[in-house]
């Protein structure tokens, strides 16, 4: 996966997923992530990197015209990528190689679990083989 995000994109045909990578601040690129989408036709996961204040990600569904922005990577230890809201409220999201999965649960069951799961988030950005 490393060649193909070097040219500032990834998408994954099988998953349904297309990951765009900017260190713009919101609302910039926005416009750019909307026509990829449609181009695309998949959900599509815009990374922002800011050297300040880390990595966030804004999520665009497939079909959709309304971001959810403002997310963070969460992880447990040996298991899939969740992406989920900076702020409590909000809809979580599994990555996973087959594609983004939507909850209305978190996947931690409290602020402990979250913190930790987002430490370990940033300390493994790799996607560990698959997602």
């Amino acid at each position: 996966m490393d060649e193909r995000i070097s040219s500032g994109y990834f998408t994954d045909p099988s998953a349904g997923i297309a990951l765009l990578a900017t260190s713009c601040n919101r609302p910039l690129y926005y416009p750019e992530g909307e026509a990829f989408a449609v181009i695309t036709q998949m959900d599509l996961v815009l990374l922002r990197f800011d050297p300040l204040e880390g990595v966030s990600f804004d999520l665009l569904l497939n079909g959709s015209r309304f971001w959810l922005c403002n997310y963070l990577a969460w992880r447990r230890s040996g298991e899939a990528l969740w992406l989920v809201p900076s702020h409590s409220a909000g809809a979580f999201f599994r990555l996973s190689s087959g594609g983004l999965e939507a909850y209305d649960t978190a996947p931690y069951a409290n602020g402990y679990q979250r913190f930790a799961g987002i430490i370990r988030g940033i300390e493994t950005p790799l996607f560990e083989g698959s997602y």
